[in-house]
C-alpha cells in the first residue's frame, strides 16, 4: 500500500466516522444534525486516528472476538479522554456531551458509548477495513494521488483557520445554529 492509499483510507474512515455520529445524533435529537467534526469538511478525523492505532495496537487480538471487543472499548474511550483533555486545554470544551447519559465521567466518557465502541471495533475488524480499503484500491493510481494531497491540504488549512478562529474568540456560528452535543467546562489558569 502506498502512502497516497493510506491517506485516502484515512479520510474514508473520518467521513465513515462524521457520517456514523451525524445519523447517531440526528436519531437521538430528532432532528437532522450536520455540525460534527472540529473544521468544516464532512471528516471527524478522531476516526481515522482511531482505525489507525486500532490497526497498530489491536491486530493481535483479531479472531479472538471477547478480547478484541474489550480492547476496543478500552482503546477508543482512551481516545475520547484524551481527546476531551487536549480540547479542554486548548478552547475551554469538548465537541460531545455524555453528562446526561447514565455511567458517564463528566460527559467525556459513558458506560454506553464504551459498549458501542467495543461492536465498532468487530465490525472494523470484520468488514469495514478490508471494505474501505478495497473501495480505496478502486481509485486510479493518480488520481488517488491528486485526492490524498488535495484532501491533506484542505484539512491542514482549514484546521488552522479553525484553530486561529476559536483560539481568538471569532468562531463562526451561523444564525440558528446551535451546537448538538458541545459542553462547556470551566478551564481554571485560562
Amino acid at each position: 500500500m502506498t502512502m497516497y492509499h493510506m491517506i485516502n483510507w484515512f479520510f474514508a474512515l473520518s467521513f465513515f466516522g462524521y457520517v456514523l455520529e451525524c445519523v447517531v445524533l440526528s436519531l437521538e435529537n430528532h432532528k437532522l444534525v450536520l455540525d460534527r467534526g472540529f473544521g468544516h469538511g464532512p471528516f471527524c478525523i478522531i476516526y481515522g486516528f482511531g482505525a489507525a492505532f486500532a490497526c497498530l495496537m489491536l491486530e493481535p487480538f483479531v479472531g479472538q472476538p471477547l478480547r478484541l471487543y474489550f480492547a476496543s472499548m478500552l482503546l477508543a474511550t482512551s481516545m475520547e479522554m484524551v481527546t476531551a483533555g487536549a480540547m479542554i486545554y486548548l478552547f475551554g470544551e469538548f465537541w460531545w456531551n455524555y453528562s446526561e447519559k447514565p455511567f458517564n465521567y463528566k460527559g467525556i466518557i459513558c458506560l454506553e458509548s464504551s459498549i458501542g465502541w467495543g461492536f465498532l471495533g468487530l465490525v472494523f475488524f470484520g468488514m469495514l477495513n478490508r471494505t474501505i480499503h478495497a473501495l480505496v484500491a478502486l481509485i486510479p493510481q493518480q488520481a488517488g494521488k491528486i485526492l490524498a494531497v488535495s484532501l491533506v491540504l484542505f484539512y491542514l488549512s482549514d484546521f488552522v483557520y479553525c484553530v486561529h478562529q476559536r483560539l481568538s474568540g471569532q468562531e463562526e456560528v451561523e444564525e440558528g445554529e446551535e451546537s448538538i452535543g458541545r459542553m462547556k467546562v470551566s478551564f481554571r489558569g485560562r
